[in-house]
C-alpha cells in the first residue's frame, strides 16, 4: 500500500478511500471544499480517471491541498505537477495570497515535487496511529 497507508487506515481500501475523500468535500475539516481550485485529471482515450487534486478555502486568501491522488502507474509523469500547477493558477487568478499543504515526510517523490515547486517546510509535526 501507499506510505500514507500507515498513518490514514482510509487509505487502505477502496471504500475507505472514497469515504475520506467525500469527506473532505462535505465537511470541513481542513478549510471550506473550494471546487474552483480541484481538478480531476483524465485519460480521454480509456475515459478513465488518472488522479485528483482536492483544494479548500482555510482563509478568504489562503487555499490548502487536501488531497493529491494519482494512480501508481501514472505518478513520475507530470501529471501531479500539473494538478498542482492548474490549482495555483485558479487561485492565483481568484487573488489568494498563499497555498498550504501536508505531506508525509517518508513520501520523499511527493516531498521533492513540493521543494522543485517552491513550497517551503514550515512546521514538521508528528503523526500517532492507534490500532485499536
Amino acid at each position: 500500500g501507499h506510505v500514507d497507508s500507515d498513518i490514514n487506515d482510509q487509505y487502505r481500501t477502496l471504500s475507505g478511500a472514497l469515504r475520506f475523500l467525500n469527506n473532505i468535500v462535505r465537511f470541513p475539516g481542513c478549510g471550506t471544499f473550494d471546487p474552483e481550485s480541484s481538478f480531476v485529471a483524465i485519460n480521454t482515450g480509456l475515459r478513465s480517471v488518472l488522479g485528483v487534486i482536492l483544494c479548500s478555502r482555510v482563509r478568504h486568501d489562503v487555499g490548502h491541498v487536501t488531497q493529491v491522488c494519482l494512480l501508481p502507474e501514472y505518478r513520475s509523469h507530470g501529471i501531479g505537477e500539473a494538478l498542482l500547477g492548474c490549482s495555483a493558477a485558479n487561485l492565483r487568478r481568484r487573488k489568494f495570497s498563499s497555498l498550504s499543504l501536508t505531506v508525509t515526510e517518508v513520501n520523499t517523490r511527493a516531498v521533492d515535487l513540493y521543494k522543485r515547486l517552491g513550497f517551503e517546510t514550515k512546521r514538521v509535526f508528528d503523526a500517532f496511529v492507534w490500532e485499536g
